[in-house]
């Protein structure tokens, strides 16, 4: 059979396909997360989703210093949006850990992901350092950074991912690249200090121990 016959493109096509819906099956499974996810990355992400609900809903005029009423006056919206930032932030980093550990990248792909880690660590280190040093926070430095990680892993996931990954990929970087956010948890006066504290301790205990 010749390599341009249509019928064995098809076929390829169709077999890259299968394996693109599969991935998208598994990632969604919770004993698959659980397998890639470790407790304290669990605990990591929830809190990061407290903090972004948090954010929308000073930003939606809710005093967090008020009663528990108060702070239960949470809008759909407010659920909706950051229900889906999450939930697809935990699918993009299980996929991405199954493709790494059923070597579905190729030696590209595994470069990129090699540099997106490297990005990624001094990200953090920086992520934690405007945390402790609120003086030292520069906006334009965290958003280079965000973006040359959305970079490497649009990367990794274009060719062995299907489309909608890539679009979750834009929904995750919309939401934690705004501005707006960055000044708002990262300030002095931030009201989110407190959760900011608690991923930072996790963030630097896992520096510390060489996990990131």
């Amino acid at each position: 059979m010749s390599q341009h016959d249509p019928h064995n493109k098809n076929s390829k096509s169709m077999v890259v396909s299968a394996q693109k819906k599969l991935l998208s099956q598994i990632s969604t499974s919770k004993s698959v997360q659980k397998t890639f996810l470790d407790e304290e990355t669990n605990k990591l992400l929830q809190l990061f989703s407290d903090l972004s609900r948090e954010y929308l809903m000073v930003k939606e005029g809710v005093d967090l210093l008020d009663n528990k009423k108060e702070k239960e006056k949470e809008t759909t919206g407010v659920k909706e949006r950051v229900h889906k930032v999450h939930k697809d932030l935990i699918k993009l980093m299980v996929k991405i850990s199954v493709l790494a550990s059923q070597h579905q990248l190729n030696g590209e792909e595994l470069d990129c992901l090699i540099e997106l880690r490297e990005k990624f660590h001094k990200f953090v280190m920086t992520f934690v350092t405007y945390h402790q040093m609120p003086d030292c926070y520069n906006r334009e430095i965290l958003a280079k950074q965000l973006e040359a990680i959305r970079s490497h892993v649009s990367k990794v996931i274009d060719r062995p991912l299907s489309d909608k990954s890539g679009i979750r990929l834009e929904n995750v970087f919309t939401f934690f690249m705004d501005p707006n956010y960055l000044d708002a948890i990262f300030r002095r006066n931030s009201p989110h200090k407190k959760l900011m504290g608690e991923i930072c301790d996790i963030l630097q205990n896992q520096l510390n121990q060489k996990l990131i």
